[in-house]
């Protein structure tokens, strides 16, 4: 098997590991939110979470697998491989892709099975929306990058690896700030829904409670009216 060969098959296996953790993360995401933010947990998202985050982690340690020999086959046939500065800002991105899942295995998934039974924002701080809306976004950004980078070959020996990772950090910034404040309108519209739907169960109980007073009441006054004409009957006999 020549080098070219095994460059070709290890490439392959790093995409089938890119693909298996960034459309793990955007499943688990859209699980999350569709079926704990504006549906309440169930046992159907507990598993699934539980099932796209074991996808991803294998994704990850393909990824890390896998990149570790492409370095290896690549220094082989290009000696200067490594005084690429992408290559260093991918591996910061992969680093940051371990970081960030053993976060959301250590606080999203027990938040998640905590929740069962409700929603998930339902409760929560401000901070923890912060937190979690950053997770989401270094997720969602550090999958997606690699992608890019793999594509950019413009970049090779040219692009500084500072220049990379504060676009990089820049993007994280932007979509934690645009899904922060998604988020929080969605909490917001839940909150003001629930108050409304408090407030008109509460009319609605005001309501029947007055319909039952007065029925009693309209059945007190018949009695009433009874006893009357009775005692008028003897009073005449």
């Amino acid at each position: 098997m020549t080098t070219l060969t095994v460059l070709t098959i290890l490439r392959l296996v790093h995409l089938t590991g890119l693909i298996m953790g960034f459309g793990g993360a955007v499943l688990a995401d859209y699980t999350i939110f569709s079926h704990g933010v504006i549906r309440p947990v169930s046992d159907y998202t507990i598993f699934q979470t539980r099932l796209l985050s074991h996808i991803v982690s294998i994704g990850l340690c393909i990824l890390w697998v896998s990149g570790f020999a492409l370095i290896m086959v690549k220094l082989q046939l290009q000696p200067d491989f490594m005084q690429n500065p992408k290559v260093w800002a991918k591996i910061v991105v992969v680093a940051m892709l371990t970081i960030n899942g053993i976060l959301v295995h250590r606080y999203i998934l027990p938040l998640v099975i905590r929740s069962q039974g409700r929603r998930l924002f339902d409760g929560v701080t401000v901070r923890q929306i912060a937190g979690l809306t950053f997770l989401g976004s270094v997720s969602l950004v550090s999958w997606s990058l690699p992608f890019v980078l793999g594509k950019a070959a413009g970049l090779n020996f040219i692009t500084p690896m500072s220049s990379i990772l504060a676009a990089y950090l820049a993007l994280i910034l932007v979509a934690w700030l645009g899904l922060f404040t998604f988020m929080s309108c969605v909490r917001s519209i839940q909150q003001l829904a629930a108050k409304q739907s408090a407030e008109l169960d509460m009319t609605a109980k005001s309501w029947d409670e007055q319909i039952a007073a007065l029925r009693e009441g309209a059945v007190i006054d018949t009695r009433h009216g009874d006893d009357r004409v009775r005692d008028l009957a003897h009073f005449r006999n």
